[in-house]
């Protein structure tokens, strides 16, 4: 797959208007509930085009094709999804509790219902379309490692932590939070049995990234 590359040049002359952002906006929130409802193959911009109303001339003008479409969605929930974990740019000396208040940003978008549906329509389709795959790391979660991943370079530069691959680390402290809870929603399982924490789930995963299992003198 090739995404349309004149994409951004048809969108510039639409996004110039409140009454064009709007449809823009609207087309995308159209497509984000025909993409979970019916996966990427079934997806059609008839049906989406349909849901906002108007003409098809309109989405090619902001998207150029349903591929460039699925990529300015995946990067709009990309962005939104940065904007909430809100990763800081220093090394402030709260390591441990700015680390839980992240893990606990990240639990909760990860586990929202609307976005376990999204990656579930990506795990069914990238067997067909291995690149929705790829495109999806590299505009998703290889931003957030990268994020979080530099925000424990300068913790390291200040000298609280030591790690060999910030990435790596990153990563490895995201996959604690995640743990079972997001499993479980994937399966259309509660994430947590009834009267557990979130809290201390996010608080357990820190502590155990920050110190190991190791018993301390």
């Amino acid at each position: 797959m090739k995404v349309n590359r004149q994409i951004a040049a048809h969108e510039a002359p639409a996004r110039r208007t409140p009454r064009g952002e709007a449809r823009r906006t609207a087309l995308l929130e159209a497509a984000r509930e025909v993409f979970l409802e019916q996966g990427y193959e079934g997806a059609s911009i008839e049906e989406i085009v349909r849901r906002v109303g108007g003409s098809k001339a309109s989405l090619y003008s902001y998207f150029g094709s349903k591929e460039g479409l699925f990529w300015e969605l995946v990067g709009t929930l990309s962005d939104e999804f940065l904007a909430e974990l809100a990763v800081p740019t220093r090394a402030d000396a709260q390591l441990e509790q700015i680390l839980n208040t992240i893990g606990m940003r990240f639990l909760r978008a990860f586990l929202d219902p609307a976005g376990c549906s999204l990656f579930r329509t990506l795990i069914a389709e990238s067997q067909r379309f291995p690149q929705l795959a790829e495109r999806f790391f590299e505009r998703g979660p290889q931003r957030v490692l990268h994020a979080l991943g530099q925000y424990l370079r300068l913790q390291q530069a200040a000298g609280r932590i030591d790690c060999a691959d910030a990435e790596m680390a990153a990563s490895q402290l995201l996959e604690l939070v995640k743990g079972p809870p997001h499993s479980h929603m994937m399966l259309g399982l509660p994430p947590f049995p009834p009267g557990f924490d979130p809290v201390q789930h996010v608080a357990g995963a820190v502590r155990l990234f920050l110190y190991g299992c190791a018993r301390r003198a």
